[in-house]
Formats: structure tokens, sequence, C-alpha cells
């Protein structure tokens, strides 16, 4: 953040006093952000009519790691809050190749998302989807980190410091079939994270992996 100054003579007397003001206003304006992106969270489902609705979580807070960003992911189920870690690992390479065509070899990355509880709210995210999909829950979310394998549907590589929009398709192991389809949006201009199902018969499979199943 830039501070304008009046008198020069009165600059190397508060120089100091400045650099310090001006790192407690970063972290108070990053305080503040995160204040405002929880308290304007909307509910995680915009229409319950369609065949298959998307989940929508905001980003309300985020961190920054060696290797990769770590978001807080929020949203409503009625008055409850839902919501779940994402961590993104720097860097993922392009899956597709300029024509569209998926780059098998580079697209994969395993683990490269990653999901982990925050308590409570990653329980009611349970209950949110089982509600969703219509299938009973027999517990919350895991303490086990969630790590599937991640293809990348982007021609571009992934820059985490952009307001980029990215799109992934993610299969989760889980106990009850096959892997768990899943299509997920990061969306860093309007901060939100969306996870839609394949398809209906993903739902269970889905649940099962969120529960560690």
């Amino acid at each position: 953040m830039k501070t304008t100054l009046f008198p020069a003579v009165i600059f190397i007397g508060l120089g100091g006093i400045l650099c310090g003001c001006g790192n407690n206003s970063k972290t108070e304006d990053k305080s503040q952000q995160a204040k405002q992106l929880t308290q304007n969270i909307g509910q995680y489902i915009v229409n319950s009519d369609t065949e298959n609705p998307s989940v929508y979580l905001s980003l309300v807070d985020s961190k920054e790691t060696d290797s990769s960003m770590v978001y807080v992911a929020k949203s409503l189920r009625n008055r409850d809050t839902i919501g779940l870690q994402i961590e993104v690992v720097k860097n993922i390479p392009a899956g597709l190749y300029p024509d569209g065509n998926p780059n098998n070899e580079k697209g994969f990355t395993s683990g490269a998302i990653k999901f982990s509880s925050i308590g409570s709210e990653s329980d009611n995210f349970i209950q949110a989807l089982g509600g969703l999909y219509k299938h009973s829950v027999k517990g919350g979310m895991t303490e086990v980190t969630l790590l599937p394998l991640v293809f990348s549907s982007n021609k571009k590589n992934i820059d985490l410091k952009k307001n980029g929009t990215y799109t992934f398709k993610l299969f989760f192991n889980n106990s009850a079939g096959a892997e768990a389809e899943v299509f997920a949006v990061l969306d860093l201009y309007k901060r939100l994270f969306e996870f839609r199902a394949k398809d209906s018969t993903q739902y269970e499979r889905i649940l099962a992996a969120f529960q560690g199943l």
C-alpha cells in the first residue's frame, strides 16, 4: 500500500513508523476482507430443481505455502454454515493441448487438490450433500485429507496469483464402488469453488469418499 506524505522534513522521522503502520494496515485489510467475505456467503445451491445441481462455496480466507494455496471455503445451508479446506498445488500443468485434445501424460496429477475438514462446518457440508443427493449419511466428514486424482481441464498452467477461472475433473477413491467423478471450478475472480457430480450415479460414492467410507 502506498502512503502519501506531506512535508519532506517529516519523511525521515516518520519513515519507520509509517512502514510499521503500512504492514499493520495490510494485515487489517486482509482480515477485514476475510470478514466481509464470510458475512456475504450465499446458499450452497442456486437452483435445487436442476437435475444435477452444483454446490457453491465462497473462498472466505486463504494462505500461501511454499508449494500451494490453502483456501477456507464456506457457504450456507439455510442458516447453517457449511465448509471445508481446499488446498491447491501451485503450477498445476495444463491438461489440454491448444487444440483441446487431452494431454494424458501431464494432465493427471494425484493430490493436486486436497480436501480436509474444518470441524463441525465440514460435518454440516456432508449433511448438505446428503440432503441434496437424497442419500442418508452415517456421520460427518472424515478427518483424513482427501487426495483425489486431478485432471486439469485447462489449456494453460494454473497461476494461482491471477484472478483466473480453472476447471478440473476429480476422481475420489471410496468403498461404495468405482472412483467418484466430480467436476470442479476454481474461480479466483468471484472467489468461488464449484463442485458438481458427473451424474447422479456418483452421489453415493461421493458421500462415501467424504465420509472416509
